[in-house]
């Protein structure tokens, strides 16, 4: 089984990427953005990828979404 994954990434100006959270909808994304975006540390993006088999929202902090 197949499912859309959408992650909330972290581009940080002093360099590097990081993976903040994982959501199973782009609304939910969307809102966690909007929050995230007064941080001004860094640049957010709501990245989508296709995770095979379950997932649950503790195992997010392993997923990271390759460009």
């Amino acid at each position: 089984m197949k499912s859309m994954l959408f992650i909330l990434v972290a581009q940080l100006h002093a360099g590097g990427t990081q993976t903040v959270a994982a959501y199973p909808s782009l609304e939910q994304c969307r809102d966690a953005l909007e929050v995230a975006a007064m941080n001004v540390a860094a640049d957010y993006t709501c990245e989508a990828t296709l995770v095979k088999g379950t997932w649950s929202q503790k195992d997010s902090r392993y997923f990271m979404v390759r460009e």
